[in-house]
């Protein structure tokens, strides 16, 4: 998928703006997510996954793009880690607008 489809996708509502993050990262990767769940990563002009070292600068990123909300998923290994039974997940989603 070119980044011109996968930004057209997100605008029209296709496809959800997804910020991911890791615990512990300082690396904040951004794409659109689609309504399976499947996350598809922009790139930048040389490939790359575009990612920030902050969520202030991926919001800057995004807003730059003409997108002003998406969803910020935050995962954390650790339960997956101790060998957890919890099965609350080790997702944290939030509807943020910018």
């Amino acid at each position: 998928m070119t980044q011109e489809a996968l930004l057209s996708l997100m605008k029209r509502g296709q496809f959800t703006p997804t910020i991911l993050n890791t615990a512990d990262s300082t690396c904040y990767l951004i794409g659109g997510e689609d309504e399976r769940g499947n996350f598809y990563h922009l790139k930048d002009e040389e490939h790359h996954s575009v990612t920030c070292p902050s969520l202030q600068e991926a919001k800057k990123k995004l807003s730059k793009l003409g997108i002003h909300h998406a969803v910020f998923e935050m995962v954390t290994p650790y339960d997956e880690m101790i060998g957890s039974s919890d099965n609350t997940g080790s997702k944290v989603r939030y509807d943020i607008t910018f």
